[in-house]
C-alpha cells in the first residue's frame, strides 16, 4: 500500500509538471516567441498604405506601423514594393510595433482588385472620394456604375473593381450586389 502512495504521488508531481511545461509553451496570439527575449514572431498579410521614399522607416501595412530597417529583406518577385502592393510580413513584435525582418510583395499595386462591402459614404454628385467597407475609392466619370440589384447609395452592398493609385482604389467598375436594407 506504501509504495503504491509514492507511486501515485510521484506520477501526480509529474503529471502536474508536465502540465505546467505544456501550460507555458510558447505560442501567442498565433506567434511563436523568442526563447530568449520579450518578442514575438509573427507573419501577417495586407496592403501597403504608405511607406518612406528610401523604404527604410515606419510603412502602414493595413493600418498597422511596420518598422523597416536597412536588414530587412524586400522580394519583389511579384511586383514592386509600393503603396498598394499585397504583402506578406514576416517579423518580431516587441510590444505593440512589428519590426520587420522580411517583406514579400505577393501581388503588385497595379493589378486588378476587388472590393467587397457596404458603401459608408458618397459624395454629392456621385463622383469623387467614396468609402466602401472602410476602403477609400476614387470614383470619376470613367467608372461604370451598375445598379443591377439596386441603387448605389449609402448601406448598399458594392463590389467594386479597379486599381490601387495613390492612396485609394481607383474604380473601374461598381455593382450593387444588394440594395440598402
Amino acid at each position: 500500500m506504501k509504495r503504491w502512495m509514492i507511486t501515485l504521488a510521484i506520477g501526480g508531481y509529474l503529471i502536474l509538471s508536465a502540465g505546467a511545461a505544456f501550460a507555458s509553451g510558447d505560442e501567442h496570439q498565433g506567434s511563436k516567441r523568442s526563447a530568449h527575449t520579450n518578442e514575438y514572431e509573427s507573419k501577417i498579410y495586407g496592403t501597403v498604405r504608405s511607406l518612406p521614399a528610401a523604404m527604410v522607416g515606419v510603412w502602414n501595412v493595413n493600418g498597422r506601423d511596420i518598422s523597416v530597417t536597412k536588414t530587412t529583406a524586400i522580394k519583389e518577385k511579384h511586383g514592386k514594393a509600393e503603396v498598394g502592393a499585397y504583402v506578406e510580413i514576416e517579423g518580431t513584435y516587441s510590444g505593440s510595433k512589428l519590426n520587420a525582418y522580411e517583406i514579400e510583395v505577393k501581388r503588385g499595386s497595379q493589378e486588378v482588385r476587388k472590393i467587397r462591402g457596404a458603401i459608408q459614404s458618397i459624395p454629392d454628385g456621385t463622383y469623387g472620394r467614396w468609402i466602401v467597407g472602410g476602403e477609400e475609392i476614387a470614383v470619376s466619370k470613367d467608372t461604370l456604375i451598375r445598379n443591377k440589384h439596386g441603387k448605389a447609395e449609402v448601406g448598399a452592398y458594392v463590389e467594386v473593381e479597379g486599381v490601387f493609385s495613390d492612396k485609394s482604389l481607383s474604380a473601374r467598375n461598381i455593382e450593387v450586389k444588394r440594395a440598402k436594407h
